[in-house]
Protein backbone atom coordinates (compact mmCIF):
# COMPACT_ATOMS: atom_id res chain seq x y z
CA UNK A 1 0.00 0.00 0.00
CA UNK A 2 2.49 2.33 0.99
CA UNK A 3 4.70 1.50 -2.54
CA UNK A 4 1.48 2.42 -4.41
CA UNK A 5 1.00 5.80 -2.83
CA UNK A 6 4.51 6.82 -2.83
CA UNK A 7 4.44 5.57 -7.15
CA UNK A 8 1.31 7.51 -7.46
CA UNK A 9 3.14 10.35 -5.31
CA UNK A 10 5.83 10.46 -7.67
CA UNK A 11 3.38 10.91 -10.79
CA UNK A 12 1.69 13.79 -9.89
CA UNK A 13 5.13 15.55 -8.79
CA UNK A 14 6.62 14.47 -11.98
CA UNK A 15 3.58 15.61 -13.73
CA UNK A 16 3.07 19.10 -11.71
CA UNK A 17 6.89 19.66 -13.10
CA UNK A 18 6.08 19.01 -16.44
CA UNK A 19 3.13 21.69 -16.31
CA UNK A 20 3.94 26.27 -17.46
CA UNK A 21 2.60 28.52 -15.17
CA UNK A 22 -0.55 28.95 -17.57
CA UNK A 23 -0.91 25.23 -17.08
CA UNK A 24 -3.59 23.54 -15.24
CA UNK A 25 -4.53 20.23 -13.50
CA UNK A 26 -7.92 19.19 -13.95
CA UNK A 27 -9.22 15.91 -12.66
CA UNK A 28 -5.32 14.66 -12.88
CA UNK A 29 -5.14 16.05 -16.67
CA UNK A 30 -2.60 18.51 -17.35
CA UNK A 31 -4.32 21.34 -19.23
CA UNK A 32 -2.45 23.17 -21.79
CA UNK A 33 -4.02 27.32 -22.17
CA UNK A 34 -2.52 28.43 -25.61
CA UNK A 35 0.29 26.28 -25.91
CA UNK A 36 -0.67 24.50 -29.21
CA UNK A 37 -1.51 26.33 -32.54
CA UNK A 38 -4.46 23.54 -32.45
CA UNK A 39 -6.01 25.97 -30.42
CA UNK A 40 -5.87 28.68 -32.77
CA UNK A 41 -7.03 27.28 -35.88
CA UNK A 42 -7.40 29.39 -39.28
CA UNK A 43 -10.67 29.58 -41.11
CA UNK A 44 -10.77 27.33 -44.31
CA UNK A 45 -8.43 28.56 -47.25
CA UNK A 46 -6.36 30.63 -45.13
CA UNK A 47 -2.72 29.51 -44.60
CA UNK A 48 0.67 30.46 -42.18
CA UNK A 49 1.85 32.98 -44.73
CA UNK A 50 -1.32 35.39 -44.38
CA UNK A 51 -0.11 35.67 -41.04
CA UNK A 52 2.78 38.21 -41.55
CA UNK A 53 1.63 41.28 -41.65
CA UNK A 54 2.03 42.94 -45.09
CA UNK A 55 3.12 46.49 -43.90
CA UNK A 56 4.93 47.77 -41.02
CA UNK A 57 4.30 51.38 -39.93
CA UNK A 58 7.71 52.59 -42.09
CA UNK A 59 6.08 51.06 -45.16
CA UNK A 60 2.81 53.60 -44.97
CA UNK A 61 3.32 57.44 -45.30
CA UNK A 62 2.42 59.48 -42.71
CA UNK A 63 3.46 62.98 -43.85
CA UNK A 64 2.35 64.42 -47.55
CA UNK A 65 3.66 67.32 -49.52
CA UNK A 66 1.25 69.61 -49.77
CA UNK A 67 0.75 73.38 -51.53
CA UNK A 68 -1.51 76.20 -51.25
CA UNK A 69 -2.89 77.59 -54.42
CA UNK A 70 -5.81 79.27 -55.58
CA UNK A 71 -9.29 77.96 -57.66
CA UNK A 72 -11.03 80.84 -58.96
CA UNK A 73 -11.35 83.00 -55.62
CA UNK A 74 -10.85 80.26 -52.88
CA UNK A 75 -7.58 79.42 -51.22
CA UNK A 76 -6.90 76.16 -51.45
CA UNK A 77 -4.58 72.89 -49.98
CA UNK A 78 -2.98 70.27 -52.33
CA UNK A 79 -1.62 67.36 -51.78
CA UNK A 80 0.89 65.00 -53.59
CA UNK A 81 -2.28 62.78 -55.20
CA UNK A 82 -3.85 65.92 -56.13
CA UNK A 83 -6.41 65.95 -53.09
CA UNK A 84 -7.84 69.09 -52.07
CA UNK A 85 -6.89 68.80 -48.24
CA UNK A 86 -8.76 72.22 -46.99
CA UNK A 87 -10.26 75.30 -49.18
CA UNK A 88 -10.74 78.90 -47.60
CA UNK A 89 -13.98 80.17 -49.31
CA UNK A 90 -14.23 83.38 -47.06
CA UNK A 91 -11.90 84.93 -44.32
CA UNK A 92 -12.90 87.27 -41.76
CA UNK A 93 -11.70 90.62 -43.77
CA UNK A 94 -12.91 89.74 -47.67
CA UNK A 95 -15.49 91.46 -49.38
CA UNK A 96 -18.83 90.42 -47.88
CA UNK A 97 -20.10 89.48 -51.31
CA UNK A 98 -17.22 86.93 -51.58
CA UNK A 99 -19.52 85.02 -48.85
CA UNK A 100 -22.67 85.58 -50.74
CA UNK A 101 -20.48 83.74 -53.91
CA UNK A 102 -19.81 80.82 -51.46
CA UNK A 103 -22.30 77.42 -52.34
CA UNK A 104 -24.54 77.16 -49.45
CA UNK A 105 -24.49 72.72 -49.44
CA UNK A 106 -21.50 70.49 -50.07
CA UNK A 107 -22.97 69.21 -53.26
CA UNK A 108 -21.86 72.30 -54.86
CA UNK A 109 -18.63 71.68 -54.31
CA UNK A 110 -19.16 68.02 -56.19
CA UNK A 111 -17.07 67.83 -59.05
CA UNK A 112 -14.79 70.93 -57.45
CA UNK A 113 -13.19 69.30 -54.33
CA UNK A 114 -14.21 65.82 -54.40
CA UNK A 115 -16.13 63.58 -56.73
CA UNK A 116 -20.02 62.32 -55.99
CA UNK A 117 -21.67 59.62 -57.74
CA UNK A 118 -23.14 56.51 -57.36
CA UNK A 119 -20.28 54.93 -56.07
CA UNK A 120 -18.96 57.78 -53.61
CA UNK A 121 -21.13 59.42 -51.42
CA UNK A 122 -21.20 61.67 -47.80
CA UNK A 123 -23.00 60.78 -44.57
CA UNK A 124 -24.00 62.69 -42.59
CA UNK A 125 -22.34 62.36 -38.91
CA UNK A 126 -22.14 65.22 -36.31
CA UNK A 127 -23.65 68.94 -36.67
CA UNK A 128 -21.87 71.51 -34.05
CA UNK A 129 -23.73 75.16 -33.30
CA UNK A 130 -21.51 77.61 -32.03
CA UNK A 131 -20.75 81.93 -32.26
CA UNK A 132 -17.80 83.19 -33.11
CA UNK A 133 -15.60 85.97 -31.05
CA UNK A 134 -17.34 88.04 -33.52
CA UNK A 135 -21.33 87.21 -32.84
CA UNK A 136 -21.63 85.00 -35.68
CA UNK A 137 -23.82 82.13 -35.96
CA UNK A 138 -21.64 79.31 -37.22
CA UNK A 139 -22.23 75.52 -37.59
CA UNK A 140 -20.16 72.58 -38.71
CA UNK A 141 -21.31 69.68 -40.18
CA UNK A 142 -19.06 66.08 -39.95
CA UNK A 143 -19.49 63.57 -42.73
CA UNK A 144 -17.99 60.54 -43.11
CA UNK A 145 -17.36 59.40 -46.43
CA UNK A 146 -18.84 56.15 -47.77
CA UNK A 147 -17.83 53.56 -51.05
CA UNK A 148 -20.80 51.99 -52.59
CA UNK A 149 -22.65 51.89 -48.61
CA UNK A 150 -19.08 50.69 -46.94
CA UNK A 151 -17.84 53.22 -44.68
CA UNK A 152 -14.11 54.44 -45.79
CA UNK A 153 -11.36 54.80 -43.13
CA UNK A 154 -10.38 57.86 -42.72
CA UNK A 155 -12.62 59.39 -45.12
CA UNK A 156 -13.67 62.50 -43.58
CA UNK A 157 -14.94 65.86 -44.62
CA UNK A 158 -16.25 69.01 -42.56
CA UNK A 159 -18.31 72.03 -43.92
CA UNK A 160 -18.20 75.38 -41.98
CA UNK A 161 -20.97 77.77 -42.59
CA UNK A 162 -21.85 81.18 -41.56
CA UNK A 163 -25.44 81.56 -41.17
CA UNK A 164 -28.84 83.61 -40.41
CA UNK A 165 -32.34 82.94 -40.40
CA UNK A 166 -32.34 83.42 -44.24
CA UNK A 167 -29.92 81.74 -45.97
CA UNK A 168 -26.12 79.83 -45.10
CA UNK A 169 -22.85 79.57 -46.92
CA UNK A 170 -19.80 77.55 -46.56
CA UNK A 171 -17.14 79.75 -45.63
CA UNK A 172 -14.30 76.78 -45.30
CA UNK A 173 -14.52 72.96 -45.28
CA UNK A 174 -11.67 70.27 -44.92
CA UNK A 175 -10.64 66.80 -45.10
CA UNK A 176 -9.99 63.83 -47.02
CA UNK A 177 -11.93 62.44 -49.73
CA UNK A 178 -11.16 58.94 -51.58
CA UNK A 179 -11.88 57.87 -54.75
CA UNK A 180 -11.95 54.43 -55.69
CA UNK A 181 -11.04 52.47 -58.86
CA UNK A 182 -13.82 49.90 -59.24
CA UNK A 183 -12.73 47.76 -55.56
CA UNK A 184 -15.12 45.15 -54.87
CA UNK A 185 -17.06 45.80 -51.61
CA UNK A 186 -18.35 42.47 -51.09
CA UNK A 187 -16.06 40.45 -48.48
CA UNK A 188 -15.39 37.00 -48.80
CA UNK A 189 -14.84 36.50 -45.37
CA UNK A 190 -16.75 37.44 -42.43
CA UNK A 191 -16.20 39.84 -39.35
CA UNK A 192 -16.16 36.43 -37.06
CA UNK A 193 -13.05 34.98 -39.62
CA UNK A 194 -11.52 38.24 -39.53
CA UNK A 195 -11.03 38.13 -35.16
CA UNK A 196 -10.38 34.28 -35.50
CA UNK A 197 -7.39 35.12 -37.61
CA UNK A 198 -6.52 38.28 -35.12
CA UNK A 199 -6.73 35.54 -32.70
CA UNK A 200 -4.31 33.20 -34.31
CA UNK A 201 -1.92 35.77 -35.11
CA UNK A 202 -1.74 37.20 -31.15
CA UNK A 203 -2.46 33.20 -29.91
CA UNK A 204 -4.96 35.03 -27.98
CA UNK A 205 -8.21 34.06 -27.22
CA UNK A 206 -11.17 35.72 -29.02
CA UNK A 207 -12.87 37.74 -25.65
CA UNK A 208 -16.51 39.06 -26.16
CA UNK A 209 -15.23 43.21 -26.17
CA UNK A 210 -13.40 42.07 -29.76
CA UNK A 211 -14.70 43.63 -32.72
CA UNK A 212 -14.12 43.64 -36.27
CA UNK A 213 -15.71 46.55 -39.07
CA UNK A 214 -15.69 46.49 -42.80
CA UNK A 215 -13.98 49.30 -44.35
CA UNK A 216 -12.76 50.74 -47.86
CA UNK A 217 -9.40 51.35 -47.20
CA UNK A 218 -6.56 52.96 -49.12
CA UNK A 219 -3.20 53.01 -48.03
CA UNK A 220 -0.36 55.43 -48.88
CA UNK A 221 2.90 53.04 -49.53
CA UNK A 222 6.52 53.93 -50.01
CA UNK A 223 8.12 52.53 -52.85
CA UNK A 224 11.83 54.38 -52.57
CA UNK A 225 12.65 57.54 -50.61
CA UNK A 226 9.64 59.92 -51.07
CA UNK A 227 7.83 58.00 -53.85
CA UNK A 228 4.76 56.24 -52.99
CA UNK A 229 2.17 54.43 -54.36
CA UNK A 230 -1.81 53.68 -53.64
CA UNK A 231 -3.09 50.38 -52.33
CA UNK A 232 -6.71 50.42 -52.06
CA UNK A 233 -8.88 47.39 -50.19
CA UNK A 234 -11.61 46.16 -48.59
CA UNK A 235 -10.59 45.52 -44.98
CA UNK A 236 -11.96 44.42 -41.42
CA UNK A 237 -10.77 47.00 -38.87
CA UNK A 238 -10.20 44.43 -35.90
CA UNK A 239 -9.76 46.05 -32.49
CA UNK A 240 -8.51 43.12 -29.91
CA UNK A 241 -7.19 42.68 -25.73
CA UNK A 242 -7.20 46.01 -24.06
CA UNK A 243 -3.46 47.52 -23.39
CA UNK A 244 -1.93 50.04 -21.41
CA UNK A 245 1.06 51.61 -23.76
CA UNK A 246 3.05 54.42 -23.26
CA UNK A 247 3.40 57.69 -25.47
CA UNK A 248 4.64 61.07 -24.98
CA UNK A 249 3.32 64.64 -25.11
CA UNK A 250 6.46 66.26 -25.85
CA UNK A 251 9.28 65.25 -23.22
CA UNK A 252 6.28 63.77 -20.65
CA UNK A 253 5.32 60.30 -20.65
CA UNK A 254 1.72 59.50 -20.58
CA UNK A 255 -0.08 56.34 -20.39
CA UNK A 256 -3.35 55.95 -22.23
CA UNK A 257 -6.29 52.82 -22.34
CA UNK A 258 -6.18 51.40 -26.39
CA UNK A 259 -6.37 47.69 -28.16
CA UNK A 260 -4.26 45.93 -29.94
CA UNK A 261 -5.32 46.44 -33.59
CA UNK A 262 -5.24 44.75 -37.36
CA UNK A 263 -6.72 45.53 -40.61
CA UNK A 264 -7.27 42.43 -42.51
CA UNK A 265 -8.25 42.11 -46.00
CA UNK A 266 -11.48 41.06 -46.33
CA UNK A 267 -11.10 39.39 -49.78
CA UNK A 268 -7.78 37.19 -48.72
CA UNK A 269 -7.64 36.85 -45.50
CA UNK A 270 -4.07 38.76 -45.50
CA UNK A 271 -3.23 40.30 -42.63
CA UNK A 272 -2.25 44.11 -44.13
CA UNK A 273 -1.45 45.84 -40.65
CA UNK A 274 -1.08 45.55 -37.19
CA UNK A 275 -0.76 48.58 -34.27
CA UNK A 276 -3.03 50.24 -31.86
CA UNK A 277 -6.74 51.32 -31.90
CA UNK A 278 -6.32 54.94 -33.03
CA UNK A 279 -3.05 55.33 -33.68
CA UNK A 280 -4.24 54.64 -37.86
CA UNK A 281 -1.17 55.33 -40.68
CA UNK A 282 -2.08 56.26 -43.84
Amino acid sequence: MKKNIFLWMSALLLMLAGCSSDDEIVNGVKVEYGSSDDDYRLPEGIGQNNMIPLYSSNDLSHNRKTNVETLGNWNVCIDDDGRYLWASLYDTGDPIEKLYAAPSSYEELSGKLFNLDDDHSLKLDTVEYYTDYEGYSRRADFYNECYRGVPVLCGQYSFHFLFNSKEQHIHHCSGYFISFDNLDEKPAITGDQALQIFSAYLKKPIESSWTASLYAREYHVRVEGDTFRRDQRLVYYVTGPAIKVTTYMGSWPCEIDTNESAEIDAHTGQIIYTGMKHFIPF
